[in-house]
């Protein structure tokens, strides 16, 4: 996988590779030249005064997912919004939607696909006399 996401992408990617068992690097990307996006700040050096605000040091550290994701036991959770070749977006539908959510855990090594159907409108009440 490579993106330009910004920070919590990269946490949420290194939890989900971390609960796989696989490889992960990241590094964050503080140069507006580089991205050519207009999303991460007006400077460079602007950017890297917000980092070292932040406690970052070096702001060119690759990261692992063990730093990223640092828990003992990690949990990932994707739900999808548009269709890709994993999980299927969210469908429409009169009444309610349609969706479609990935979940792993490094704690019991699975992967579950969980399908779920969300009903709109007022719950329906019944009373016992």
């Amino acid at each position: 996988l490579m993106g330009i996401g910004a920070a919590p992408e990269g946490v949420i990617s290194a939890a989900a590779l971390r609960c796989l068992d696989a490889h992960f690097q990241g590094q964050l990307i503080y140069d507006p030249a580089v991205v050519k996006t207009g999303l991460i700040g007006e400077s460079k050096e602007a950017n890297i005064a917000r980092l070292k605000e932040m406690g970052i040091t070096d702001p060119d550290k690759v990261y692992t997912a063990e730093e990223l994701a640092c828990g003992q036991n990690v949990l990932f959770a994707g739900t999808g919004i548009t269709s890709g070749n994993i999980m299927n977006g969210v469908n429409f539908f009169k009444g309610g939607a349609r969706t479609h959510t990935l979940v792993i855990s490094s704690q019991s090594k699975t992967a579950r696909f969980v399908d779920t159907i969300h009903m709109s409108g007022k719950p329906q009440t019944v009373s016992l006399h």
